[in-house]
C-alpha cells in the first residue's frame, strides 16, 4: 500500500494539511525574518517606556488599571523580543510561532473592537486613523488589521511547516 506520493506545485500536501508552496523553505525563512524584524522593532520601542505602553493598552478597554495591566506592559515587549530573537536564530521556532500566533490573534480582536467603536461613533471604516500602540505610529485601521492578518498567517505557516531547513534543531546530540 502506497501512503506517500509526489505532489504538483498547486496540489495540497496531505501530510501537512496545507498547500505545498506555502511551506517552501525559502518562503518560511522570509516569514521568520519578517516576523522577527517586526516584533524586535516593536519590542525595543516599548521596553523602555512601560508606563506609556500600559496607557496604550488601557485605551483598548480590555484591562483596567492595576497589577495585571502593568505586568502585561512589562512582560509583553520582552516576550515579543524573545520570540523575535528566536526566529532569527532558528531556535524554538515552533514555540515562538505559537506565541506570535496567539498574540496576533489577540491584536486582531482588540484592534477590530476599537475600530468597531469608532464606526459606531460615525467614522467610516476607511477613514479610521489611530495609533495602535505597537510602536510603528499612527496608521489606518484597515491597514493595521491587514498587517496583523498577514503576521498571523506567517506565524501559522511557521507553526505548521513540516520542513526544518534553515533552522537549528537538536536531535540525538547533533545539530541539523
Amino acid at each position: 500500500m502506497k501512503t506517500w506520493r509526489s505532489l504538483d506545485a498547486n496540489e495540497g500536501d496531505v501530510r501537512s494539511g496545507g498547500v505545498r508552496w506555502f511551506h517552501n523553505p525559502y518562503l518560511l525563512l522570509a516569514f521568520r525574518l519578517l516576523l522577527a524584524a517586526v516584533f524586535i522593532y516593536a519590542a525595543v520601542h516599548k521596553i523602555g517606556r512601560p508606563t506609556a505602553f500600559a496607557d496604550e493598552i488601557h485605551n483598548y478597554g480590555v484591562v483596567d488599571y492595576g497589577p495585571p495591566l502593568y505586568i502585561m506592559a512589562v512582560v509583553l515587549p520582552w516576550l515579543e523580543l524573545i520570540c523575535g530573537i528566536s526566529l532569527v536564530t532558528g531556535l524554538f521556532v515552533r514555540g515562538s510561532a505559537l506565541i506570535l500566533l496567539g498574540l496576533n490573534a489577540m491584536f486582531l480582536v482588540v484592534i477590530a473592537r476599537k475600530t468597531v467603536g469608532f464606526m459606531q461613533g460615525g467614522t467610516p471604516f476607511m477613514k479610521i486613523y489611530f495609533d495602535c500602540g505597537c510602536g510603528f505610529g499612527a496608521t489606518f485601521a484597515w491597514k493595521k488589521l491587514l498587517e496583523d492578518a498577514v503576521y498571523l498567517l506567517c506565524a501559522a505557516a511557521l507553526l505548521t511547516a513540516p520542513l526544518h531547513r534553515f533552522m537549528l534543531s537538536f536531535k540525538g546530540g547533533r545539530r541539523e
